[in-house]
């Protein structure tokens, strides 16, 4: 996160993990899982287009390659969760005193901005996307069942158009979230938000590295992740959608004009190999994450850029799904 000026307001005690995470030698099995259950989905075809069996966004079609069919709704909400989970449950790290206008980029299913109008009810919450994908386009249809607020607002809008429809210095605090695979170029978007953001107001962004590591040597330069994580990368450059490390955002904001800049990185292990009990349950929600969703993640680029076919892309997660189980890799995401 980082602030527009020098303001100073209390700050949320969020302490990052320990720098190698301990891991639980009484866990031997590899199936510990969450149960999701499968919803039919009954939205409208018209806004939609399909390539794949898949479901992606009509409006500026092909400028972002992940689909929002169900399926991928689902992980977007197993991603809110886990981001709270590993955020103690607060929504925002940055220090918030009655925000009056708040802006969430890349609003997705619209949970965390539906959820911050619950928690701000004087503040005005919009949620942009390229998707018409939020409860108040649809009315609660399957098991998509959320009232927004009053004071929660959806509205389609790209977040790469050079000129934003609010004025600027407008809003108190902007936020974004898993944005990795849509942005051409992070630092316009960085200025962008300092643009729109009043005076003493913040913008924050929580992004996850999709690179597989570890701190122990456990997982295996040639292993099947990290032949994905690269993969993954490297399709996503020839998109024109470049996957950052994380030294490069603090750099992007303090280029752009921000002050105070803040970045808390944090630990989320691709199964329960840890010994902590958050970290744990934090494994067992983002192992389930990517058994289910990397799929949406690969078919659009892989098939884009390097034209594989979907059997290709069905292969090469075959070979993910037992390294992702497998506990005694200890490997993680940084976010």
């Amino acid at each position: 996160m980082a602030e527009r000026s020098t303001v100073k307001r209390p700050s949320l005690n969020i302490s990052p993990p320990p720098s190698m995470l301990e891991v639980d030698e009484h866990t031997t099995s590899n199936s510990d899982s969450v149960p999701l259950d499968p919803a039919p989905d009954t939205s409208s075809t018209t806004e939609w287009e399909w390539e794949n069996g898949r479901r992606y966004h009509a409006h500026r079609a092909g400028s972002y390659p992940l689909p929002n069919d169900e399926r991928e709704l689902d992980r977007l909400d197993l991603k809110h969760h886990i981001m709270m989970l590993l955020c103690d449950n607060h929504l925002h790290l940055a220090p918030l005193v009655k925000p009056e206008k708040v802006l969430d980029i890349g609003t997705g299913t619209g949970i965390w901005a539906i959820q911050m109008g619950d928690q701000y009810p004087e503040s005005t919450i919009i949620g942009t996307d390229l998707s018409p994908i939020q409860p108040s386009w649809y009315g609660p249809v399957t098991r998509r069942e959320a009232e927004v607020p009053e004071n929660v607002h959806f509205e389609i809008d790209d977040v790469e158009d050079k000129e934003w429809t609010w004025p600027d210095n407008y809003f108190d605090y902007i936020h974004s979230r898993c944005m990795v695979g849509s942005i051409s170029s992070w630092l316009r978007l960085i200025r962008k938000a300092f643009q729109h953001c009043k005076p003493g107001g913040y913008f924050e962004m929580q992004e996850l590295d999709p690179r597989f590591v570890s701190d122990d040597g456990s997982l295996r330069e040639d292993s099947n992740l990290v032949y994905f994580s690269k993969l993954l990368c490297e399709a996503s450059a020839a998109y024109n959608r470049p996957v950052p490390y994380h030294h490069e955002y603090f750099a992007w904001f303090e280029k752009a004009g921000f002050v105070d800049v803040k970045q808390v990185l944090l630990k989320s292990p691709t199964n329960p190999w840890p010994k902590d009990k958050k970290l744990k349950e934090v494994g067992r929600y983002q192992n389930l994450a990517h058994i289910e969703g990397l799929e949406g993640i690969s078919l659009g680029l892989l098939s884009r850029v390097y034209q594989w076919k979907p059997e290709e892309v069905q292969v090469l997660m075959a070979k993910l799904r037992p390294e992702l189980k497998e506990r005694s890799i200890h490997s993680y995401q940084t976010t």
